[in-house]
């Protein structure tokens, strides 16, 4: 699974990098994005390919939200849908309490995957039962061996993302349903030191974007190897067909009062127009096309509110 992942980032290599030559520094009237670290590199390409004027702050999908629905930012990027009453903070009331109505876009398709060092040759296959195990507050799990008799009676070493993080989020509702997560992690929103941690550290386990991961610099991504969840692996066709169990979307929000500035609608029509084809350069999924179709359609009728497809 590792080569066949690793040889889909490296025939990208050459396009994100050249995508991403410019090295402009935003103005104080550049489009203001804020939220997840999952999607900001797709952001960032988009920006950079078609020499927009974005100022991006990659603080998470649920802090980013935060800012959003007080109408202090024009974009959010998330790798989950915006929270509703369900949720500890209802930003969906939040934005209606402001006046922000916002049109809400899928862009993408994400797998979180689970990453260990590549020198861990025993979790190369994890059961939702058993990362719920690993992860949940009230685990009794503090070593390998405490999973499997069989494997090394050494202390597993938690890295992950932090609170207002949305793969946290995403991953807690996947893996940990009603339990609470643990605390004594190490937690980042700057994926490569996430990466680097694990790289350092042989008895290291994580959770990412799958693009996160595959975009992971050398030599850092050489130390470091994904790990299949029930048997089945974090690739395209698994997360397209329902069949990996975290899979998500990813999205932008579109605050509609910014949509009527021209540089925000000319920089939200570059994104729908080319981010399918933008996605495999920066190793993320594409959705079915008819979503973009859909999402351009809903863009431009300037649709507020949530779509229940995806909040179900």
């Amino acid at each position: 699974m590792r080569k066949q992942l690793t040889a889909a980032a490296l025939a990208a290599v050459t396009l994100f990098a050249a995508g991403c030559s410019n090295d402009n520094t935003p103005s104080e009237d550049a489009i203001k994005v804020t939220g997840s670290s999952t999607v900001e590199p797709i952001t960032s390409y988009i920006a950079n390919r078609y020499d927009f004027d974005v100022s991006i702050d990659a603080i998470g999908s649920t802090d980013g939200f935060e800012l959003f629905c007080n109408g202090e930012a024009d974009i959010n990027d998330a790798s989950v849908v915006i929270p509703g009453a369900d949720a500890p903070t209802d930003f969906q009331k939040q934005c209606a309490d402001n006046d922000v109505e916002y049109v809400e876009l899928p862009i993408g398709l994400d797998a979180i995957t689970i990453v260990k060092h590549r020198d861990n040759d025993w979790a190369t296959d994890l059961s939702i039962e058993q990362l719920a195990e690993i992860w949940s507050s009230d685990s009794e799990v503090t070593k390998w061996s405490d999973i499997d008799p069989s494997w090394p009676d050494e202390e597993i070493n938690l890295y992950g993302r932090p609170e207002g993080s949305g793969t946290l989020g995403v991953f807690q509702s996947l893996v940990l349903d009603d339990m609470e997560l643990r605390d004594d992690y190490e937690a980042t929103d700057d994926i490569q030191e996430l990466s680097g941690w694990v790289a350092e550290d042989v008895n290291a386990l994580s959770f990412m974007g799958i693009g996160n991961y595959l975009a992971t610099e050398d030599p850092t991504r050489n130390k470091i190897d994904n790990v299949l969840v029930d048997g089945i692996a974090p690739t395209a066709e698994e997360a397209r067909n329902g069949n990996y169990p975290l899979a998500r979307p990813l999205f932008i929000y579109v605050n509609t009062k910014s949509a009527d500035r021209e540089d925000v609608d000319g920089f939200v029509n570059t994104y729908l127009e080319h981010v399918e084809g933008v996605l495999p350069r920066v190793y993320f999924y594409q959705l079915p096309e008819q979503e973009y179709i859909d999402a351009k359609q809903r863009y431009e009728d300037r649709k507020t509110g949530t779509d229940e497809r995806w909040h179900a």
